[in-house]
């Protein structure tokens, strides 16, 4: 993909623009990461510390749960002290906490160990979205987003594959010291980027008041709403990771090693979803189509799920699910950001912990009694309510929209066409 970089307002960037794809990527690619390379070793893991399905689901849940309240600390922070220093104080409780995932003996210390590995890496993941927010604005940012979410994308295909094949050689415990290692080659990398907040743009308060930041950026219903779609389309992709390894090693009886295949082959059909809608040249539009179709493949993903089907039909529709997930991603995530100009941090910290807050709701849910009903009541339902908050996204553009003097509609992501 080709895009001109338009550089926003008179901060130039110190690194050249390969450098930030790879670093910023590297840096988002945490959540994917901590969340799918041990997905392969959850039965193994079940049995290890001989444990229920939902405790060793909630080890992914509580982990999410630290990455949402992690970004809502770090955010604000970075608003205030530039975007490095808390980047690498994130990076360090990220890497004791991982030490600690190596050496807890119960289910239970294992919990609250992924709690504070989420914490730390929520801090790379939202100041990669926040350095992409300073530097970039418009078409640019929705061009750099998907480059990030394209190179992303190898995260979720690889590292279930990865966990999948360390297993063949080690056990769970050999997935977090890889984790461990992967934290330290991007910390070493992330030293070289640059500042992009200068001091005139940065907060001038207290850090403590930062935190007042939420109000305005809460109160602006359209971000809201974009915020609120984009966090239950990714619940339908957080419900799938959940109960994808007992569903396909379990029901289907595939091994870890296949069970990563599978993963990498809809991890792809999510990655060509974020490539393909940035070339689209009507984001509103291409956001509507997305969400329902979403909304339709999560239907027929959960309906193939209530009747059993095998186990092709249930993976060309759940890959076409997540075909339409990938597409709303990179273009909810720039609308909502384009709609707040001082407050970037704070507004990825809230776009970032919604997101996995929510996902975090819906993981235990997709494993509540028999596994392929809840997972197809919680993945459709999702997609439901992306629907829902679709059309009220369409009402508010509708009331917000107005027509130049020459009576020819400007497309402005705060004043959105009706469609």
């Amino acid at each position: 993909m080709k895009a001109k970089n338009q550089i926003s307002g008179d901060l130039q960037p110190k690194n050249g623009k390969l450098y930030l794809l790879v670093t910023l990527s590297a840096m988002a690619a945490f959540a994917p990461l901590i969340t799918d390379m041990y997905l392969p070793s959850l039965p193994a893991l079940m049995a290890y510390f001989g444990t229920s399905t939902s405790l060793v689901q909630l080890t992914i849940s509580t982990s999410m749960l630290g990455i949402a309240a992690g970004q809502l600390i770090f955010g604000p922070v970075s608003d205030k002290t530039g975007r490095r220093r808390p980047l690498f104080a994130s990076f360090i409780l990220y890497l004791l906490s991982t030490a600690g995932c190596l050496l807890a003996q119960n289910i239970y210390l294992l919990i609250g160990f992924r709690l504070l590995q989420g914490l730390g890496a929520a801090g790379s993941i939202v100041i990669s979205r926040s350095v992409a927010a300073d530097l970039f604005k418009g078409k640019d940012l929705l061009a750099f987003l998907a480059l990030i979410a394209a190179v992303q994308g190898v995260a979720p295909i690889a590292a279930p594959v990865a966990g999948g094949v360390l297993l063949l050689f080690t056990s769970w415990k050999g997935i977090f010291f890889f984790l461990g290692v992967l934290g330290l080659a991007v910390l070493g990398v992330s030293a070289y980027l640059k500042e992009s907040l200068p001091p005139h743009k940065r907060a001038k308060v207290p850090v403590i008041q930062t935190f007042k930041f939420f109000i305005p950026v809460v109160k602006n219903k359209l971000l809201m709403l974009y915020i609120a779609l984009l966090s239950f389309s990714m619940a339908t992709m957080f419900a799938y990771i959940a109960s994808s390894p007992f569903i396909f090693q379990e029901h289907y009886g595939v091994s870890p090693v296949a069970y990563s295949i599978f993963f990498a082959g809809n991890a792809l059909a999510l990655t060509i979803g974020n490539i393909l809608s940035a070339k689209r040249k009507n984001p509103h539009r291409t956001l509507q189509r997305s969400v329902i179709g979403l909304f339709a493949c999560s239907l027929l993903t959960g309906i193939l799920l209530l009747l059993d089907a095998p186990i092709a039909g249930f993976c060309l529709t759940l890959s076409l699910s997540l075909f339409f997930a990938g597409a709303t991603f990179p273009i909810s995530t720039n609308l909502a950001l384009d709609l707040e100009e001082k407050y970037k941090g704070t507004a990825s910290a809230v776009l970032g912990a919604s997101t996995f807050l929510v996902g975090g709701a819906v993981m235990p849910l997709s494993g509540l009694g028999n596994i392929l009903r809840s997972t197809a009541y919680t993945m459709a339902g999702s997609a439901l309510i992306a629907v829902i908050l679709l059309f009220a996204i369409n009402k508010a553009a509708k009331r917000n929209f107005q027509k130049p003097a020459s009576g020819c509609a400007k497309y402005n992501p705060q004043k959105l066409p009706p469609e």
